[in-house]
């Protein structure tokens, strides 16, 4: 999850649930100030989502002074229109790492996504943070008999790993499944409350956030580095760019990932919900998990996903989406729908590190 410059939930006419998501609608909004001063830091944060909120609060509590800057409000790009899931299965990746990168790249990706499960959960626990916390098994599900061979070639490859995975038959999805890979003890949140939280704890050791502080350039200035903004320059030693596709590309890695779109549905169902989180391993992907709230649980799925630019009617694939969600579920109310833009990159590897051999100090995340 991180945040990004591209996300929409479209005001498409004659389409059921308002057009937000059940993130937004449900937390507070924030209210931090623009950039006002001349401003020096040991290191400065461009984004307020995920990735860019953790790492200045872990930054702030290690003794660095930092800031953070988001074009509007934080916790309001991609963080706050995804689906929360927190999970190290993502559809058949493993497969497909070992092929590229062998059990020990595979491996490392594995690692790294099960220690960001206990990071999270470990933050939630210190800070006695209320963000709808639980955890809950993940599954990759095939529906027909081409692609249950995928599901046991992916079950192997996670095994082989080290991941606790293992094959299942049947799920508590409301049709029938062939094969899914299930692993155990993943979790899911209400995103915005977590990092809203995250932010409160940030500020209070010392750190600053300012909103509607677009970052427009970056250039290296002496021994420092200074990242213009609508608001002002400021100066830092270290700059971390958390902003999805980076504002900041001097090798080009433009070239080196593409976009994609998806649509989200919240929705209520007349029945109880499934037990997990759940993606399909063929296209059309659908994503499935359902959220607890105030007034009943919610439904969310997703899918649709499509490379931007190639679609122009988006009411289209809403429909599609609804759909699908009547074929398999007993749908009430539909409460929500929302879309995000994310980028993929060509090898499924998150992008993340010096911006070149020679901006060592400038950090750039680009998850896949």
């Amino acid at each position: 999850m991180s945040e990004h410059h591209t996300t929409f939930t479209e005001p498409v006419q004659d389409l059921p649930g308002k057009p937000t998501t059940l993130w937004l609608d449900t937390a507070p909004d924030t209210d931090y100030p623009a950039l006002d001063r001349d401003l020096k830091v040991d290191t400065l944060i461009v984004g307020g989502g995920i990735a860019g909120l953790t790492t200045a609060l872990l930054l702030q509590e290690a003794g660095a002074s930092t800031a953070v800057i988001d074009a509007r409000r934080i916790v309001s790009g991609v963080t706050a229109h995804t689906t929360a899931k927190i999970t190290s299965l993502h559809s058949d990746i493993y497969h497909t790492l070992i092929m590229h990168f062998g059990r020990e790249g595979a491996g490392i990706y594995a690692e790294a996504n099960q220690a960001a499960i206990e990071k999270i959960a470990a933050l939630i626990d210190k800070e006695g943070i209320d963000c709808e916390f639980s955890r809950s098994s993940a599954y990759t599900y095939a529906v027909d008999d081409r692609q249950e061979r995928r599901i046991e070639e992916e079950v192997k490859a996670a095994e082989s790993i080290g991941l606790p995975a293992f094959l299942v038959q049947d799920t508590s999805l409301p049709f029938p499944t062939r094969a899914a890979v299930c692993l155990r003890d993943q979790a899911r949140f209400h995103p915005r409350k977590y990092l809203l939280a995250l932010a409160v704890k940030y500020t209070g050791a010392g750190g600053l956030i300012f909103e509607n502080t677009r970052a427009l350039g970056v250039r290296k200035d002496g021994g420092n580095t200074t990242v213009t903004t609508n608001r002002g320059p400021v100066r830092a030693r270290n700059v971390v760019i958390a902003t999805n596709f980076p504002i900041f590309d001097p090798t080009f890695m433009f070239a080196r990932m593409y976009q994609k779109r998806s649509y989200v549905l919240g929705v209520r169902v007349n029945y109880p919900l499934p037990d997990g989180m759940f993606i399909s391993i063929e296209e059309p992907f659908h994503s499935i998990r359902s959220h607890p709230g105030a007034e009943g649980d919610i439904l969310l799925v997703g899918g649709e996903m499509h490379q931007t630019g190639h679609v122009s009617d988006t009411a289209a694939l809403y429909k599609r989406l609804e759909d699908f969600a009547r074929r398999h579920f007993d749908i009430g109310a539909i409460e929500y729908r929302w879309s995000t833009q994310d980028n993929v990159t060509t090898d499924r590897v998150p992008y993340i590190g010096a911006a070149s051999p020679m901006h060592k100090n400038i950090l750039k995340f680009r998850t896949p």
